[in-house]
């Protein structure tokens, strides 16, 4: 990725951008990248990752397991202490 880099007087940047009074009649370097131009993640919803899915080879492991009636915060916590402890 290219980048430029310059230093100049702050005095340039004062109607730019606001700076901190410690920036002010001193050298500043100036950097500029490029932006990243690629679209956001967007947030899934439940329902969302749930029609995702939906005939996934996800979908074919339900049942595998025995069910030992413990709840998810069960598993849940069961988890978080092996790492958390």
């Amino acid at each position: 990725m290219e980048a430029i880099r310059k230093i100049i007087d702050s005095s340039l940047l004062i109607d730019i951008v606001a700076l901190p009074e410690s920036f002010r009649s001193k050298k500043v370097e100036i950097i500029i990248l490029p932006v990243d131009e690629r679209p956001t993640q967007q947030a899934f919803t439940m329902n969302d990752l749930n029609e995702m899915l939906e005939g996934s080879i996800t979908e074919s492991l339900i049942g595998i397991l025995p069910n030992s009636g413990k709840s998810i915060e069960n598993y849940r916590s069961e988890r978080l202490s092996k790492f958390f402890a």
